[in-house]
């Protein structure tokens, strides 16, 4: 028999069945309404409603899809289907009888419905339960050596799977490994540090000890993969069992915390790769969200440098808050349509907007302001690179000064309520053009203190994952199988995942008062060496061995070590234990304006040298490094 005709008979028996099922309720319905001696007007009229409530029922369960699924992996979501077809046929029947004028008590039409939901729901949940029940009984019955060597025949040729962590998500995922063939992946065991769950079976699978028999497990199970099923997990907690996992050489792979699932609970399509994140993180941000929300939801949002690292992190995090209007502005039109084009499916009643913009272009800035009357603002487009900016002083005077100058300024001559400026720690005793940049950037703010506009800047270190940071760059070097370069063995730096920077930045914007910067509590700073030789690891990898490491000293503009509070500054605490307010000397708007109009002259004529001394004379902390090799090419380029 070909399987289209084995199909169709499989459903006509669906329908035989369901037909039964439909008759048989409308007949209790009425002798429990009635007794069983029926009166003889009551048994015509169940008559004659009888092939009613059999067409009307079987048509809209057809149509509602309950005939297109098997049984036997019926689920949560087919039931509801079920559910909505009984509703509506019930309706729909009601309305017939209305109509026809076929007398039948309300008692008798609501009995028949919950009579048809659960007999029709348990001929479907029935197959399911019992081939559940029967691969349990026989997983439970059969010897040890019998289980291990018919599993690997259940399916065909799909990955081997050791899944960390015997609890509500690990359980949660392998039944979706069972559940659903298609997927590809074979479940050969748990591991688990909590004895008493030893040699018990969830689904099938046998918990086979705990963490320290991982690498006896990989190998005596041909394990393809390692999933990590531990949503609260610390890094802390997650570390040793990666240092375990990674002598074995198989591909691991993680659950992420609850907070970060698409759907808020575990499913195999949020399970990802692990990355250094993971190994660093700390435990996770709390937020005033009605803060958040008081300042956001329902206004217009505008975000500068919006395809960028931190931008489009602050395009995806202000949208979970529901505004009304969220203005994507950055000069790179590929990132704006990626950024825009990400958050598209998911933007509910928010209106999106992309905006090919610079913010040096002051006239584009004033005709954006003037068409979409933006509420809110978070500035974040800047040049970030520092050796890149050494060599190019003037794109840095003219994108992170002058660019910010005319956003404040903006900002303030349209009413804007708040606007957020992103800063680093590079602008605390900069020695790099970037950071004394910045720097200038922050004293805008300061000297923003009284305006319409709450201006805020918030100052915070390196991000991970960010375009161009050091991840990325060790992740690209160890595929080509080294070296890895790191540029001192001592150099540190304040290390924050991008969302839990951008969330503390959005926080921050909740208690601005205006002309008042903000650092972000780094927890402690990290040697970029340690770093890296945790990024080969994790790739399975031993450093000095397998890649080697070169130190190729300090780049133009970097130092050792960098800091988040500079002279001068008082640090205070604020509502948020992670964020500090920083107190400083605010310089008169007329001074900066003074400097910043040489700069900007000395930036269009690329005078590099003349930009370094009238940043020098703005920001007196200002100790540029130039190696010999850049102090050539900013001659060359001033001459």
């Amino acid at each position: 028999m070909n399987r289209r005709l084995q199909n169709s008979w499989l459903v006509l028996a669906k329908v035989g069945l369901d037909l039964a099922l439909i008759a048989v309720s409308l007949v209790a319905a009425y002798l429990f309404r009635f007794g069983p001696a029926l009166p003889p007007e009551q048994a015509r009229v169940l008559l004659r409603v009888l092939p009613l409530s059999a067409v009307i029922k079987l048509l809209l369960f057809w149509a509602f899809g309950n005939y297109a699924t098997l049984w036997r992996y019926s689920s949560v979501n087919d039931l509801l289907r079920l559910i909505r077809s009984s509703v509506a046929s019930l309706l729909m029947l009601a309305t017939v009888l209305y109509f026809l004028q076929l007398r039948v008590p309300a008692s008798v039409l609501v009995l028949d419905g919950m009579l048809t939901l659960t007999l029709c729901g348990a001929a479907r949940l029935a197959p399911r339960v019992a081939r559940e029940r029967m691969q349990a009984t026989l997983l439970a019955t059969l010897p040890e050596f019998l289980v291990d060597a018919i599993a690997p025949r259940r399916r065909g040729a799909e990955r081997r799977i050791l899944v960390v962590g015997a609890g509500d998500a690990g359980e949660s995922l392998v039944r979706e490994m069972s559940r659903n063939e298609r997927l590809g992946y074979l479940p050969v065991g748990f591991v688990d540090d909590d004895p008493a769950k030893k040699g018990l079976r969830i689904h099938g699978v046998k918990v086979r000890g705990n963490r320290e028999d991982i690498p006896r497990l990989v190998a005596q199970h041909d394990v393809d993969e390692i999933l990590i099923a531990i949503p609260s997990a610390t890094a802390e907690q997650i570390r040793p069992i990666v240092d375990i996992c990674r002598w074995t050489g198989v591909k691991l792979k993680i659950l992420p915390d609850l907070a970060s699932l698409v759907h808020g609970t575990p499913r195999l399509a949020d399970v990802r790769d692990l990355r250094i994140e993971d190994l660093l993180g700390r435990p996770r941000i709390e937020l005033d969200t009605d803060g958040v929300s008081a300042y956001l939801k329902g206004r217009r949002v505008l975000v500068t440098g919006a395809g960028g690292s931190i931008g489009s992190e602050l395009c995806r995090q202000v949208l979970r808050y529901g505004p009304s209007e969220l203005y994507l502005l950055g000069r790179g039109e590929n990132s704006i349509f990626a950024i825009y084009h990400e958050l598209a499916p998911k933007r509910g009643a928010t209106k999106l907007y992309e905006i090919i913009g610079d913010v040096i272009n002051k006239r584009k800035l004033q005709g954006v302001f003037e068409r979409f009357h933006p509420e809110i603002v978070f500035h974040a487009g800047a040049d970030k690179h520092v050796p890149l900016m050494e060599l190019n002083p003037d794109e840095a005077v003219l994108n992170n000064i002058l660019g910010t100058k005319n956003v404040i300024e903006i900002c303030d001559e349209h009413g804007v309520e708040r606007l957020v400026c992103i800063s680093t720690d590079k602008a605390v005793n900069p020695t790099s053009i970037m950071g004394c940049c910045k720097r200038v950037a922050e004293l805008y703010v300061l000297a923003a203190a009284g305006r319409k506009t709450r201006v805020t800047a918030v100052r915070f270190g390196n991000v991970l994952g960010s375009r161009g940071s050091v991840i990325p760059l060790f992740q690209e070097q160890i595929e080509r199988g080294g070296p890895v370069t790191v540029t001192h063995k001592e150099v540190r730096r304040y290390f924050m995942t991008i969302p839990e920077a951008v969330a503390l930045v959005i926080q921050a914007g909740a208690m601005a008062e205006g002309g008042d910067i903000y650092v972000l509590d780094m927890g402690d700073p990290i040697k970029i060496d340690d770093l890296a030789r945790r990024v080969i690891r994790l790739h399975g990898l031993e450093p000095d061995k397998d890649i080697p490491m070169t130190y190729i000293g300090l780049r133009p503009g970097e130092k050792l070590n960098e800091e988040l509070i500079g002279p001068g500054e008082v640090k205070e605490r604020t509502s948020h234990p992670k964020i500090f307010r920083v107190r400083g000397e605010p310089v008169p708007v007329e001074e900066i304006d003074r400097h910043v109009e040489q700069l900007i002259k000395e930036a269009v004529a690329m005078d590099d040298l003349a930009i370094r001394r009238t940043l020098k004379r703005l920001v007196p902390e200002y100790q540029p490094y130039l190696p010999p090799d850049v102090q050539s090419w900013v001659a060359k380029r001033s001459s």
